[in-house]
């Protein structure tokens, strides 16, 4: 028997319920601003290209910064990024997710000035204690177009990417950033002078894919469970694949771990033993 156009619709309305109700896709995503930002300091942050870019500004009165309106508790928080163009190592594009409370934590990526070698450093609150730093040198230039940046943040591991590479991986201790949820922020500020010459620099931002659990501020704990693709068993670990990569990362573009830095840390810090 023939189905009718309107029997077809429901069909398929009926597949995709079933479908979405079967992955569990309870989470707040996005792939484009509109509404899901605000600026937080210096100049307004400027939104182009149908909502999919938003643009950071920084000149020689000041910096600029976004924030989600959205706080999170858990999620795969994927940005693509293009850095201002710079002979200054001190001009920073920074990609963080952050918490509002009196007992810091966060989570960092701060692409660096200057070409050719670009650098890119990473680094984590927890606690309140930060100087936790791993630099990267870049194997493209961050510049010439845009990279993906992505935080994976479940209750098992953390894992920091680029272009879908794990340069950085946290297994869950004492010391994991797992008790408070975090906004999404972003900014480009100069770490001391820069060459007013160079001025204006543009830093780009596009919300390439946020999956997370949105909560409120208290309410992280509704953000562990398995109905997250995040959270579920196969994120728990690295694949084989995400392994090898993260093990030539590691070797060939490593440039600073603060882990081993005996003279800013005599003994190595506690948390170091948890990295994968």
């Amino acid at each position: 028997m023939k189905m009718r156009g309107s029997d077809q619709k429901i069909l398929l309305l009926m597949f995709m319920v079933v479908v979405a109700t079967a992955r569990g896709d309870e989470y707040s995503g996005f792939t484009t601003w509109n509404d899901n930002w605000y600026s937080t300091w210096g100049h307004p942050a400027l939104v182009f290209n149908e909502t999919s870019e938003l643009h950071l500004t920084l000149d020689h009165n000041s910096g600029s910064g976004f924030e989600s309106y959205k706080i999170y508790g858990s999620g795969s928080f994927n940005i693509r990024i293009k850095a201002p163009q710079t002979k200054s190592t001190e001009v920073i594009t920074s990609f963080y997710l952050i918490s509002k409370s009196s007992r810091h934590d966060e989570l960092c990526f701060q692409i660096l000035g200057k070409g050719p070698q670009y650098l890119l450093n990473t680094n984590m609150f927890m606690f309140g204690e930060g100087g936790k730093d791993q630099r990267f040198r870049l194997w493209f230039d961050p510049t010439k177009d845009f990279h993906s940046y992505r935080f994976l943040w479940n209750p098992n591991q953390l894992v920091f990417y680029v272009d879908d590479t794990p340069i950085r991986v946290y297994k869950k201790n004492p010391y994991y950033p797992s008790v408070q949820t975090m906004f999404i922020s972003g900014s480009v500020k100069n770490g001391s002078i820069v060459d007013p010459k160079e001025m204006p620099y543009t830093a780009k931002f596009q919300a390439s894919k946020i999956d997370g659990c949105d909560t409120e501020f208290m309410g992280i704990e509704k953000c562990f469970g398995p109905k997250f693709w995040w959270n579920r068993k196969e994120n728990w670990q690295l694949s084989a694949r995400e392994r090898k990569l993260y093990l030539n990362a590691r070797k060939v573009y490593l440039d600073y771990d603060y882990c081993f830095d005996r003279k800013r840390y005599p003994k190595m810090p506690q948390e170091c033993r948890s990295y994968g």
